[in-house]
Formats: C-alpha cells, sequence, structure tokens
C-alpha cells in the first residue's frame, strides 16, 4: 500500500502541532508496513523514515523555484515573504492563499509522476492540493480535518476564503478524518458533512519515556514560587486571555505563582499590554517559543501546564506535558479532552473556575502526584501507533470499495 500524502510543514522546521502529528502519525504508519510519500511546498530540513517530495524541487514544474516562511496557522490574507532560491533575496510578499494555490498546480504534476494507491492531505494548506492529485489520478483522497476556520476564529467570524475551500474540497473528498468528535460536530454543523463521511482518529503521542534534563527556572524555585505553563501559540483560539484574567484571580490570592508563557501569535501585544493593566508584570515571564530541549526542560521544570483554549480540535500539549510528568488543565472545549481523564478540566470562559483549579494543584501535592501517575498509564492507550493502525484500516477500507467500483 503507498500513500501520496500532502501536508505543510513538519519537523524539525514546523510552526505548531500540526507538524509534530504529521510526523507521530507518518512515523508509524511506516512502521506497521505503509509506503508513505510525504509532499511539502517548500525545502526544508526533515526527520523521518518516509519518502519525500519537495514541491519546489520538482523538475518537471516550469515556476522560479522560490522559497517563502510559510506557515500552517493564519487567515487567507496572511501575508509570507518570498525569497528567491538561489540568491535568498526577498522577492515579494504573497498571501498565503495564493501560495495554497501554487502548491495545488505542483501537486497536480507530482500526482502525475508518483504511483501510489491513496490520497491523503493534512489541514486546510494541503487540501487543494489533494484534491488536485485526485483529480489527475483518480486515486482516492482523505482529507485529515486538524483545524477548522471557525477553531481559528474562535467563534463563527470566519475566514470566508477559508471555509469555502474547506467546504468544496469535503465534497470532493472520499472520506475525511477528524482528529476528535469535537471536530466531527463541527464538520457537521457548520459545513453540512453527512456524519457517516467522517472517521474520528485522535492524535497520539509518544510513550517512550523522555530524557530527563537540567532543570530551568533555579532561582524561582530557590526564591519560593509555583510556576504555571502556557505553551502553545498566542491567538484568539488558544484562550491565553482567559488564563491572564484567572492569573489575576491566582495572584491575588497567592502572589508566590509565576506564569511562563511559551510561544508567539498574533496577540502577542495584546496579551502583554492586559498583563501590564492587570499589574501582572511581575508574576509574568514571555519566554518565546520553546521548541525542543527547550520546551521539554520547561514541562520538566514547572508545576502545572495550562491549555486554555477557546476551540481546541485536540491539543498534543497535556499529553507532552504527562509525558514529562506535569498535572495539566485543560479546557471542556477540547478534543483531547474526550482520551484523557487524569486532568483537571473546566470551560474556557470559567476563569473563577480555572483560578480555583490552578490554585488547588498548586497547593495539593498529593492530588498532583495522582494525576501524574495515573496519567502516565493513559498515556499507552493514546499512542501513536494506535492511529497508525486505526488510519491504515481506514486505508485498507477505502481502497476495497474503490475498487469494486471499478469493478461493476
Amino acid at each position: 500500500m503507498k500513500v501520496l500524502t500532502f501536508g505543510w510543514d513538519f519537523p524539525p522546521e514546523t510552526t505548531g502541532g500540526l507538524g509534530i502529528a504529521c510526523q507521530g502519525l507518518t512515523r508509524e504508519l511506516v512502521q506497521a508496513g505503509v509506503e508513505v510519500v510525504f509532499v511539502l511546498p517548500k525545502s526544508q530540513k526533515v526527520a523521518g523514515a518516509p519518502r519525500f517530495i519537495f514541491a519546489d524541487r520538482s523538475k518537471s514544474i516550469k515556476i522560479r523555484e522560490v522559497f517563502s516562511s510559510l506557515v500552517p496557522y493564519g487567515d487567507s490574507t496572511t501575508m509570507v515573504d518570498v525569497f528567491d532560491a538561489i540568491t535568498g533575496k526577498r522577492l515579494y510578499a504573497r498571501a498565503l492563499l495564493d501560495e495554497v494555490r501554487i502548491y495545488a498546480q505542483k501537486a497536480m504534476v507530482i500526482a502525475k509522476e508518483e504511483d501510489f494507491d491513496i490520497i491523503h492531505a493534512h489541514d486546510w494548506t494541503a487540501y487543494l492540493a489533494g484534491v488536485a492529485a485526485k483529480h489527475v489520478s483518480g486515486k482516492p483522497l482523505i482529507l485529515h480535518v486538524h483545524a477548522t476556520t471557525f477553531d481559528q476564529a474562535a467563534s463563527d467570524n470566519i475566514d470566508p476564503e477559508i471555509y469555502r475551500i474547506e467546504c468544496e474540497c469535503f465534497k470532493k473528498a472520499d472520506r475525511i478524518v477528524a482528529v476528535s468528535n469535537y471536530t466531527k460536530s463541527i464538520l457537521v454543523n457548520k459545513h453540512g458533512v453527512a456524519p457517516e463521511k467522517i472517521e474520528v482518529v485522535h492524535n497520539g503521542c509518544d510513550t517512550q519515556v523522555p530524557k530527563r534534563h537540567e532543570p530551568t527556572l533555579k532561582k524561582l524555585r530557590e526564591a519560593g514560587k509555583k510556576v504555571v505553563l502556557y505553551h502553545g501559540r498566542i491567538t484568539i483560539q488558544k484562550g491565553i486571555d482567559h488564563l491572564v484574567r484567572a492569573a489575576r484571580l491566582v495572584v491575588d490570592y497567592d502572589p508566590n505563582v509565576v506564569f511562563v508563557v511559551s510561544g508567539k501569535g498574533d496577540m502577542e501585544s495584546q496579551i502583554m499590554h492586559q498583563v501590564a493593566t492587570l499589574g501582572l508584570s511581575s508574576n509574568f515571564i514571555f519566554a518565546g517559543a520553546l521548541w525542543y530541549e527547550e520546551r521539554d526542560r520547561m514541562y520538566q521544570s514547572v508545576d502545572l501546564v495550562v491549555m486554555p483554549s477557546v476551540s481546541e480540535p485536540f491539543g498534543l500539549v497535556p499529553l507532552e506535558a504527562m509525558q514529562h510528568g506535569t498535572p495539566s488543565l485543560i479546557t471542556k472545549q477540547s478534543g483531547v479532552s474526550e482520551v484523557v481523564s487524569h486532568v483537571l478540566k473546566v470551560d474556557f470562559w470559567d476563569v473563577e473556575e480555572m483560578a480555583n483549579q490552578i490554585l488547588s494543584a498548586l497547593r495539593y501535592d498529593v492530588m498532583r502526584r495522582q494525576l501524574v501517575a495515573e496519567g502516565g498509564h493513559e498515556l499507552h492507550r493514546i499512542s501513536w501507533q494506535t492511529a497508525a493502525y486505526k488510519m491504515r484500516d481506514l486505508y485498507e477500507r477505502i481502497m476495497n470499495m474503490f475498487d469494486k467500483k471499478i469493478i461493476c
């Protein structure tokens, strides 16, 4: 079985959970005997077992080679810088939607040159590429929904261009994979997708014991501070503004609590201003976007990780925290809440309850230790291997259905 997969980024050069999810799932699919050809829109460093194709290097495509600051998160008008691949000079800025359409053009050529059985496209930035590959090959298409424009907007104030792409591509897909039942409900209620067309395959996590690192934040610890971590994009979807409001209540009760923010995003200045306005500057540390060893060291050094998302299709952060032995507080408006029990849960809008749960986790060591111990056991059934087996089964079912149609 050979799968032509379209994605937008891939570790180590990734800007969020999309790339990490693609890496984890793809790695385990290869281990399960699936041959994966992973296509990316631009040349980049990659780490993993599948064969990679970079669309900007395809010899058959007569387009001047460029590379750009592609980002998987943003609206259709988000501007990306485009550079000459040879000189490295900035050529011009182009809207993200333009990059998505060019990727689809290149996907058509790649699909003509490659031999494969099925197409798998991850996230809206790759949907048009997947549909283009289906158009020229006639092979079945799976669209993998990691987030919708409703998640990104955290409301109904959506990007109409992304919504149009989603709806049109969902109609042309042979099957749609949602990362949670939470996401499936959005697809049914907001996009009008038939429930029977959607398969839920929850994301997973790595189950091996991670390497331990030298602790960070030593001076804070020596001063008797308790530390709460937020790790994620600083956007309206992620609900960090609600966390800041809860932090004001926490600090009113316990001034020794410090909040570390790991991430970047379009609301960064707004959140910094909110922190200052609420008089919390001495209780917040903005650490920038931490990845890999820096991120893991932070996970291992804090007392609690909070994911205050307004609309989270899944949410890998609490699983990563559990892997490193740190408890989490998550919102009920998240897909990961469907598969984990040993975390604290709260509605994103209930700021007072969020503050209460943060204080409880910091005060009661017995509760924290139990969350960590039981959470560690849960991780073994929420693995990327489990997700890969479900995907392989789906591939086989769709291919069998497709073969029967051809025979008829």
